[in-house]
């Protein structure tokens, strides 16, 4: 896994997107952000708690898949909490694209960031998708229980291993070598 991170690493070093950062660091913005020692850590924050409500919202959406919480039907449940999920991706993205300000350099050459932003565009995809298919396909129910597919119960353990995998990039993008 190391050798492929860092020639990932070295590939990223001779493309053009190390002269996009080095511009993008010279920017107004990134210099003030830079400037506020301040910023990044609220900025931190504000992504950190984020993220905590992009995985509670996918989690409840599963525990309910799962029948393990909730009284609610699936469509009551996933109207619920897709407006969480909104209201949270946004942030998610709004916080860290403005954290890339920050350190533009060393996060836009680390493997380990295009690896979580891969993740991060798969698991939005996907939560959204489950998230409304919820919401319209089980309307119905049979006796007590909603009938959930192997499929859904599948898509649904794949988006919390999905979001545990991106908590950890996260992380790791500051250990990584750039």
């Amino acid at each position: 896994m190391g050798d492929f991170l860092y020639g990932l690493t070295e590939w990223l070093r001779s493309t053009a997107l190390v002269d996009f950062a080095l511009n993008v660091s010279e920017w107004p913005f990134s210099q003030w952000v830079v400037s506020q020692f301040w910023a990044i850590p609220i900025l931190q924050m504000v992504h950190i708690f984020a993220i905590a409500g992009s995985f509670a919202a996918v989690l409840m959406l599963n525990l309910r898949v799962f029948h393990l919480a909730g009284h609610a039907t699936l469509a009551e449940t996933a109207r619920r909490y897709t407006r969480v999920l909104w209201w949270s991706l946004g942030f998610v993205i709004l916080s860290g694209v403005l954290m890339l300000f920050g350190d533009t350099v060393r996060n836009l050459i680390n493997s380990v960031f295009w690896i979580k932003m891969v993740m991060v565009v798969i698991a939005i995809v996907l939560a959204i998708v489950f998230a409304n298919n919820l919401g319209r396909q089980y309307r119905t129910t049979t006796g007590d229980t909603e009938v959930v597919g192997g499929g859904v119960k599948a898509t649904a353990i794949l988006l919390v291993i999905l979001w545990c995998a991106i908590m950890f990039a996260g992380r790791w993008i500051a250990y990584a070598p750039a």
